[in-house]
């Protein structure tokens, strides 16, 4: 069963990078599958909660669950890659999987502005009427994924039950739980059921 946007809790945002945040919009902890983009409205929710975009932005319901559908549809593309590649450094031979993020960042429409300061400063920003502009900070946090982060410590909860995955950027590079209150809690504490009903 998924639970409705309204019932839906805060959405989690624990992976240490937002591309994995937006892998981890759907998850099923305690049995119940939670889906942040299972409409238009869920989507828009969970859009302004990960990424800085402007609050009078005005998209309508029916583009809004096209946007959600079509995001639905980059996720499964994206942990499909994650899946396979994740735990090891990426190969060059991936470019011939990025054809549906590609196609994305293509129909991006932004513009460079100068803001004033000592120095001046260039900054890039994304023209927020496009009908496709809510996608595509999606989609640049996955390209800033693959271009810039070590693959290799892209990793999946260990919990028993878990389906959130991280970016693992401790100094150790030894994490393991996507919560340590939460997955890491309930491995010590069956841990130490077993220790103690032996």
């Amino acid at each position: 069963m998924t639970l409705r946007p309204s019932a839906l809790p805060d959405p989690f945002f624990i992976a240490d990078h937002r591309a994995i945040d937006f892998l981890n919009t759907v998850a099923t902890p305690a049995g119940e599958v939670l889906d942040w983009l299972a409409d238009g409205a869920a989507f828009a929710a969970w859009l302004r909660r990960a990424f800085v975009i402007p609050d009078d932005l005005k998209i309508s319901p029916s583009n809004l669950d096209r946007l959600a559908a079509e995001a639905r549809k980059l996720r499964e593309w994206f942990r499909e890659l994650v899946e396979k590649h994740a735990g090891r450094p990426l190969k060059p031979s991936i470019a011939a999987a990025l054809g549906p993020l590609n196609e994305i960042l293509q129909r991006g429409q932004t513009h460079f502005q100068l803001i004033p300061g000592a120095p001046l400063a260039m900054e890039e920003l994304q023209n927020w009427r496009a009908a496709d502009a809510p996608l595509q900070p999606i989609a640049r946090a996955i390209a800033d994924l693959l271009v810039n982060a070590d693959f290799s410590h892209v990793r999946r909860c260990e919990g028993a039950q878990c389906t959130l995955w991280f970016n693992d950027i401790s100094k150790s590079h030894r994490r393991r739980w996507c919560s340590m209150s939460v997955c890491g809690n309930r491995a010590k504490a069956a841990q130490h059921r077993a220790k103690h009903s032996s």
